[in-house]
């Protein structure tokens, strides 16, 4: 038997942590094909073991069995969906056995069949949005309040994020949605043409100007207008769209007149706003008009296993699109792509996924090479964050601690959060150094 110390300097007996790591490593990597780290089973006191499925196939096997007949430990891991049975030599008790079939079913666990996604997954996917991690439930609960009335919305997030399938999503389910649909770009359209892109012109406002042209904004009348970046938006436009939202009027370049709009205003930005007015580079009266209903999106790397939900989504679309067969995401493949911090988000992994079903084989197992570099080198020098193993272990341990924050404590709610058994819970929170929460 083996005996450790917890973070509390208390005893605790089983396997050393990091024997069960390597373990883990050298499962996954004989499970995709890849090259084999070094042994992890003398120091877990085995010689042998061996991973078969329901139909008795081989899986994985490490090590060879002695010929002298000692026994040999065998259970049945509960991985999800999937059903695998472990050998182990030889014998060892559960001490030993216990931690290893835990970590084993965490990394072959599989999604069931027929499981009910919470409401709000399900509300995402029918917009368009990949998602299952709590963090995404209160934008959700937020969009479905602000949607149906009249208000003016912000879309906080990152780059990448989602904000425009936000924006759709918020005309869908408006009593507008029969109405035009119009998105400007705002810091895609040079400084000099954006007013004539907004507000329209005369003929003969300017040169080139050879006939009457409607703006975005008579487009979008009836509908949903989308300022995509809009902190981007240059202090004497800012001016002037405040006046055109507030008496729902505008004119055009070169025109006295004025003429009526009625459109309903959904903004996204990636900036601070409070910032930019502190800085004097945006209007505190715009930013009140426009800062009325807010959803705020998180990024990516705070999205728990959607990562992977998503790659896996991207992944089946690309292989169809491309004609292939379907395709799988090798255990380090799927280890780097939650380890990526994702600056660019959703967008960032819909690029790396394109890349790596482009270049897998037809029917092949999308292995991490196929990865771009800057995804697996996880975007930072490696000396930023230390090596892999520990950026890696960082990951696992926020996403445990999340889980935790989102259900009160409750570790039951928190295993179903995360996708594993809470005895593969209750495990994870030892190896990492997770503290337990208190219930409420």
């Amino acid at each position: 038997m083996y005996v450790t110390s917890d973070s509390g300097g208390g005893p605790r007996t089983g396997p050393p942590p990091e024997a069960l790591r390597a373990l883990r490593d050298a499962v996954a990597a004989a499970a995709s094909g890849g090259e084999a780290p070094p042994s992890p089973l003398p120091a877990l006191g085995l010689d042998a073991l061996a991973i078969t499925d329901g139909e008795g196939r081989d899986v994985v096997r490490l090590g060879v069995r002695p010929a002298n007949g000692n026994p040999v430990a065998k259970r049945r891991l509960d991985a999800g969906a999937a059903r695998f049975d472990l050998a182990l030599a030889p014998a060892v008790g559960e001490e030993v056995g216990g931690p290893i079939a835990l970590v084993l079913e965490t990394l072959l666990y599989r999604p069931r069949d027929g499981e009910a996604p919470s409401d709000f997954a399900e509300g995402w996917r029918r917009m368009g949005i990949v998602t299952s991690d709590a963090s995404m439930q209160e934008a959700y609960r937020r969009l479905l309040r602000f949607a149906p009335q009249n208000l003016t919305v912000l879309v906080l997030g990152e780059s990448g994020s989602g904000k425009e399938a936000v924006a759709r999503a918020v005309h869908n389910l408006s009593p507008r949605s029969s109405g035009p649909f119009v998105s400007v770009n705002v810091s895609a359209i040079p400084a000099a043409l954006l007013e004539s892109e907004l507000f329209g012109h005369a003929r003969g406002a300017f040169t080139g100007a050879d006939r009457d042209r409607r703006g975005l904004l008579e487009e979008a009348s009836g509908g949903t207008l989308f300022f995509d970046e809009i902190g981007d938006l240059g202090p004497p436009l800012q001016a002037k769209l405040l006046r055109a939202l507030q008496e729902r009027e505008l004119r055009r370049v070169g025109e006295n007149r004025s003429r009526a709009v009625d459109i309903r205003v959904v903004s996204a930005t990636s900036r601070d706003l409070a910032k930019e007015v502190e800085a004097g580079r945006f209007r505190e009266d715009l930013y009140y008009r426009l800062h009325v209903a807010v959803i705020a999106l998180p990024p990516l790397r705070d999205r728990g296993r959607d990562a992977l939900l998503l790659a896996r989504h991207y992944l089946d679309r690309y292989a169809k699109e491309f004609s292939r067969d379907p395709l799988r995401l090798t255990p380090e493949a799927q280890a780097i792509l939650l380890a990526h911090p994702w600056p660019g988000n959703v967008r960032e992994l819909q690029n790396a996924i394109c890349q790596a079903a482009a270049l897998a084989e037809r029917g092949g197992a999308v292995s991490a090479d196929l990865l771009p570099v800057s995804v697996r080198r996880d975007g930072r020098p490696a000396n930023a964050g230390g090596d892999y193993r520990s950026r890696v272990a960082a990951h696992r341990r926020r996403l445990v601690r999340e889980a935790l924050e989102r259900s009160g404590g409750n570790r039951t709610r928190a295993a179903r959060d995360l996708g594993v058994s809470r005895q593969a819970l209750l495990y994870l929170m030892k190896e990492l150094g997770v503290v337990s929460l208190r219930r409420r």
